[in-house]
């Protein structure tokens, strides 16, 4: 797993992943501040019955302002290896895909106001940083998808609101958190999920579409030094 050379950690945690009602593997993640900014690093391990297994470990650089700068991930599935570099070059953004060997090029824009989704909830916490939600307020924004499986760019619209303010049970106890909704508005099929996260932004759960009883992520081990 990536480390910052010179950091402060600002906080870290693991998360139980959920498929159908089952848990199916976890994610650990920290975040830390550098010298420019912010770098997060983790690490993916989803089983069976998850419909794609994968051992993934990423790294994510930001701005001291939050913005993504640069994304780098490296999935193993089964036998194949897959390698993603994406980096911003001012409102530009560049990817470049190698998966055993056969590559893959991307070029396209990244204006000021676009976010970056990976698959990590880290994604929701590097939005929520910027932004303080009131309830049901929302915010509407153009995001570059890096997903699997090749972990290419693919470009949306996404909705972000906040429908409910109140008190989540964590790992360091109860504390004050909102639910959020996101969604893609415009697209067949209406796709979108929950989470509660705490005042940093930090998603303390997420859940398959918007029914909390279909788990997706449970944060189990938290910790922010800086508190």
């Amino acid at each position: 797993m990536w480390r910052a050379v010179v950091s402060t950690l600002v906080a870290e945690g693991r998360y139980h992943v959920y498929f159908a009602g089952g848990q199916c593997g976890e994610e650990r993640w920290r975040i830390e501040q550098v010298d420019d900014g912010y770098v997060a690093t983790g690490e993916q391990v989803l089983m069976p019955p998850h419909p794609l297994p994968h051992r993934q470990e990423y790294r994510i650089a930001l701005t001291p302002e939050w913005r993504v700068v640069s994304v780098d991930i490296r999935l193993s599935v089964g036998s194949r290896r897959l390698v993603a570099t994406h980096r911003a070059d001012g409102e530009r953004w560049h990817g470049h895909i190698d998966v055993d060997g056969h590559t893959r090029e991307q070029r396209g824009d990244y204006p000021p106001t676009c976010e970056v989704e990976t698959p990590t909830h880290l994604a929701n916490t590097f939005l929520l940083a910027k932004r303080d939600f009131a309830l049901d307020g929302e915010h509407e924004f153009t995001v570059l998808r890096i997903g699997p499986p090749l972990m290419a760019v693919e470009p949306a619209r996404m909705l972000c609101r906040c429908v409910e303010i109140g008190t989540f049970e964590t790992p360091l106890g109860p504390v004050g958190a909102k639910r959020y909704v996101m969604s893609l508005p415009g697209e067949p099929g209406g796709e979108s999920y929950a989470f509660w996260a705490d005042q940093h932004g930090v998603v303390l759960e997420s859940y398959e579409g918007t029914d909390e009883t279909h788990p997706w992520m449970r944060l189990v081990e938290y910790r922010r030094p800086l508190l």
